[in-house]
């Protein structure tokens, strides 16, 4: 699988994979959290609902499961 470089617009997780220097199929192995659900949300065709999913991927990433969830539009423009 090849490597991601880094974009602007990615997800925190793939952000959080470049940094570890992994792939989602290493994510997907490591953390048992299928690669077609890692892959649709990293291409923010679904969003991220399964804490339980998400402690899996945070734990093999090294940090907390706020750091791979996107802000809610709402949320980004009350920030700017």
């Amino acid at each position: 699988m090849r490597k991601l470089t880094l974009t602007e617009n990615m997800t925190p997780i793939d952000k959080k994979l470049i940094e570890k220097g992994m792939t989602r199929s290493d994510l997907s192995k490591q953390s048992g959290v299928p690669l077609r659900t890692i892959e649709s949300w990293c291409r923010r065709l679904r969003v991220p609902r399964d804490v339980y999913q998400l402690l899996k991927l945070a734990k093999v990433l090294g940090c907390q499961i706020e750091d791979l969830i996107e802000p809610e539009a709402g949320e980004k423009k009350q920030e700017e």
